[in-house]
């Protein structure tokens, strides 16, 4: 019985450069699913994947560093050089870890964004800035202690409710001015002024269940 052999030359791995035709936003090689890159080596055209190692997003117009494997598929491995804006692309669930101090430091802004949430965990949390500005929806505040110091503090809100046990307020100057109805409900209100005490209405009306006393060394009514 006759048998034929038939000669099988295995392709060898190798590297080459070649620049990013098109990219699109997200291409990752462990994911078949996802949409690869078009890689131009001289006069060939590859359609590859970004490796895992390959932290960096490539964009349209990056010289990047291709590997073509034996098993004839292509992986870009790093982006060598790139003229416009870096991005780093990690998988969808990845993790940072550091076992000691990690210092992440920008000379000029620094913006962190998320879709969904946002959570920070910590024994101890200190925040220092020149100017902060904070604006939310809705914030959910759950403390033991607080204390605040400030020198100005502006605070605009459509609808505000405090609830304390105890309040303390040692104040220099204090002026409320309200548009609409204050009311203020308490057991016993005492009202202390060392100089003057003026009071300004269109009309008023004082009521009294029991008692209502005025003392004082002269009265004018006019």
């Amino acid at each position: 019985m006759a048998q034929t052999a038939e000669f099988y030359a295995a392709p060898d791995a190798r590297l080459v450069t070649g620049k990013v035709l098109d990219a699109p936003a997200y291409a990752a090689a462990a994911d078949t699913r996802a949409p690869a890159l078009r890689v131009l080596c001289g006069n060939r055209a590859y359609t590859a994947r970004t490796a895992a190692s390959c932290l960096l997003q490539p964009q349209k117009g990056d010289t990047v560093l291709l590997a073509c494997l034996e098993d004839e598929m292509q992986v870009v491995l790093a982006v060598l050089f790139r003229s416009g804006d870096a991005r780093l692309r990690l998988p969808a669930h990845s993790t940072l870890e550091c076992p000691g101090n990690l210092i992440l430091r920008c000379a000029d802004s620094l913006d962190l964004q998320s879709g969904r949430s946002m959570r920070l965990h910590a024994e101890d949390l200190g925040v220092t800035a020149q100017n902060c500005d904070l604006r939310a929806l809705s914030v959910k505040s759950v403390a033991n202690s607080i204390d605040i110091c400030c020198n100005t503090l502006y605070s605009f809100g459509k609808s505000v409710l405090s609830v304390f046990a105890s309040l303390t307020q040692c104040l220099g100057t204090s002026r409320r001015m309200v548009e609409g109805v204050d009311e203020t409900r308490a057991g016993s209100s005492t009202l202390l002024a060392e100089d003057t005490v003026t009071v300004m209405s269109k009309n008023k009306l004082t009521l009294a269940e029991e008692t209502a006393r005025t003392d004082a060394k002269l009265i004018q009514l006019g």
